[in-house]
């Protein structure tokens, strides 16, 4: 699953893992608000996939357009990777 780490304009800093359903409605958002499709407004569309998965998780936030007004920068951030099980001498 891919994560974003959200860095706040008052410094604050959270990592929130996007979920499928949350880059859908962002995909269905963006096309409805007329930003076009994905790779039209890539910036704009993973912003809302993260919007999307606060609000998902239960989030009380304000509108998509003043939850970014409070938004520094987000980036990818790499999600942990589980150990593989099994014998590590095989």
């Amino acid at each position: 699953m891919a994560t974003t780490r959200i860095t706040y304009t008052d410094g604050k800093h959270e990592i929130v893992p996007i979920t499928m359903r949350a880059t859908c409605k962002a995909e269905a958002h963006a096309i409805e608000a007329g930003w076009g499709t994905i790779t039209e407004s890539p910036v704009r569309t993973g912003a809302y996939a993260t919007y999307a998965a606060l609000r998902m998780a239960g989030r009380n936030l304000p509108d998509f357009e003043h939850w970014l007004d409070t938004v520094a920068s987000f980036d990818l951030a790499s999600a942990k990777e589980e150990p593989e099980e099994g014998n590590p001498t095989d």
